[in-house]
């Protein structure tokens, strides 16, 4: 892959797509200018219909929702997410000034991940998040939860911001158009050497897999195909034809996505 010769960023940490609802114009841009940073992408919607509006076209991995908004309230956007995106890997942190006591029933019996109070603390709510999400992705894969990936772990916002600064949106649509299309031939090529048990070249297909991903910070393609290394490197091979079913259902969550998610369509 010649484009990706020159366009090796590094890799987030924890990447993450966050949507902050909130009618108040003030509080959404405090909230930008505490959450911002090169791993982070925010959305921002004014009220509970935009904030619904955006879910159509984005998977994130946090939604910071108030309370107190005109029209539709936190609570009726909250049920309203809950009912048509049940599959969405979504936390909803409520971020209000009311008590954590709503009556008798608590935030979170009412559907809520998290309470965050009014005024946040900047100092620490940034962590406060990243702690709460890493523990839940943590949870979401020890119990093989059947939830789609966010757009954030599908494709890192860190790499996908590095690549925006040397590739025009014309060329960052080819330079993934040419993975699309090379993986797709490298995965039939698998099928085949699955086929024959040629290990070496197995072995071969899924390093340059492994590393055209990393590249274009595919970080589930990336990952799966360095553990299915590692397995045939210690002669587990029993599992193989498993193993590319699994790829290739991550690779076609990728093709059935990464338009949408980069814009590129």
């Amino acid at each position: 892959m010649n484009k990706l010769a020159r366009l090796r960023p590094r890799h987030p940490i924890l990447s993450r797509k966050i949507l902050i609802v909130d009618d108040n114009d003030i509080n959404r841009q405090y909230l930008r200018s505490v959450l911002s940073d090169e791993d982070t992408e925010l959305l921002s919607a004014s009220s509970g219909q935009m904030a619904l509006k955006l879910l159509e076209n984005h998977i994130p991995d946090v939604i910071l929702m108030d309370i107190q908004m005109p029209e539709m309230d936190g609570f009726e956007c909250l049920n309203l997410i809950k009912e048509r995106h049940t599959d969405y890997p979504s936390l909803i942190f409520a971020v209000t000034g009311f008590s954590d006591d709503f009556g008798n029933t608590s935030f979170k019996q009412l559907g809520f991940d998290e309470l965050f109070l009014k005024p946040i603390k900047a100092t620490i709510f940034k962590d406060q998040i990243g702690e709460l999400l890493q523990k839940w992705r943590e949870e979401k894969f020890a119990s093989n939860h059947t939830l789609k990936l966010s757009d954030a772990e599908l494709i890192e916002i860190k790499t996908v911001k590095e690549l925006k600064k040397y590739a025009s949106q014309k060329e960052l649509l080819e330079i993934y158009k040419e993975f699309e299309t090379e993986t797709t031939e490298a995965i039939e090529q698998l099928k085949s050497h699955i086929a024959s048990n040629d290990f070496d070249k197995i072995l071969s297909i899924l390093h340059t897999i492994k590393g055209n991903s990393a590249s274009l910070g595919l970080t589930p393609i990336a990952k799966f195909s360095e553990k299915a290394e590692i397995e045939i490197k210690n002669h587990k091979t029993a599992d193989l034809e498993n193993y590319l079913r699994q790829l290739l259902a991550l690779f076609t969550t990728f093709v059935s996505n990464y338009g949408r998610i980069l814009n590129l369509n």
